[in-house]
């Protein structure tokens, strides 16, 4: 039966479990995810009040600890699998524009912190939703489903 959910990336192709370490992964995300939108909800206290200023500027070290953290989950998984460098890479992006957007918040231009805050958010929700999916595909895999290009998700034939 045909589906039109994308198909694996050919370096997850066939795998039935996900690699050590994913589940660690997974919660690092959403946390990364979850201390980015905090700053984005405090981020708006920020410009209109002067008790938002100290909550975003006290909350912004959360965000500094779920990225060394998720950089942490995404080296073991890739180190466990060698497939995953993509998370790796988006990673290492994130850090070095969350560094970028320390030393613009920290200099008050907010003309460039506002919006490289928000593509953070993105970015980071982004990476939690490949991380994410990526534990459904290899379900389906463990299950006895393969992607085939043609005609979409089928059921592998029993090897008996």
């Amino acid at each position: 039966m045909p589906s039109s959910t994308k198909p694996p990336s050919p370096a997850h192709a066939g795998r039935a479990a996900p690699p050590r370490f994913f589940g660690l992964m997974k919660a690092t995300t959403a946390f990364l995810a979850a201390t980015l939108l905090v700053q984005g909800i405090t981020a708006g206290q920020l410009l209109s009040s002067e008790d938002g200023s100290r909550l975003h500027h006290s909350t912004g070290p959360l965000v500094s600890i779920a990225l060394v953290l998720q950089t942490v989950a995404a080296v073991l998984v890739w180190r466990a699998d060698r497939g995953f460098v993509r998370y790796l890479a988006v990673t290492a992006l994130l850090l070095v524009l969350t560094s970028v957007q320390f030393v613009v918040g920290g200099s008050g231009n907010v003309a460039v912190h506002v919006p490289l805050g928000v593509a953070l958010f993105g970015a980071g929700s982004v990476l939690m939703a490949q991380v994410w999916s990526a534990g459904a595909v290899r379900g389906a895999a463990s299950q006895g489903r393969q992607w085939s290009a043609g005609s979409g998700w089928s059921t592998k034939p029993s090897a008996r």
